[in-house]
């Protein structure tokens, strides 16, 4: 089953395919903009906040311990693994 997700200020709502590697690749594909730098988690460029749903990501190195207890995500990293709202 796809997981949906959604883009608050974009107003969009995708459905996630494995054919993208990360959140900002879907963002990106679909003419989201999310300002992105390294693509690789580490320097925090891509950082949304997440209002509901989980998400998988490979590290956190981009994050401060106060950006993961304010449900910040790198989307550079993130994989939906259930449906997702977003801030962006």
């Amino acid at each position: 089953m796809a997981h949906k997700v959604e883009f608050k200020k974009s107003a969009k709502v995708l459905e996630w395919s494995d054919k993208y590697e990360s959140i900002l690749e879907l963002a990106e594909a679909n003419g989201i903009e999310i300002e992105s730098e390294c693509r690789q988690g580490y320097c925090g460029t891509c950082m949304v906040k997440l209002l509901s749903g989980e998400v998988d990501m490979e590290n956190t190195d981009g994050l401060e311990e106060t950006d993961i207890k304010n449900n910040m995500i790198l989307t550079c990293l993130a994989v939906p693994k259930t449906d997702v709202v977003l801030e962006a």
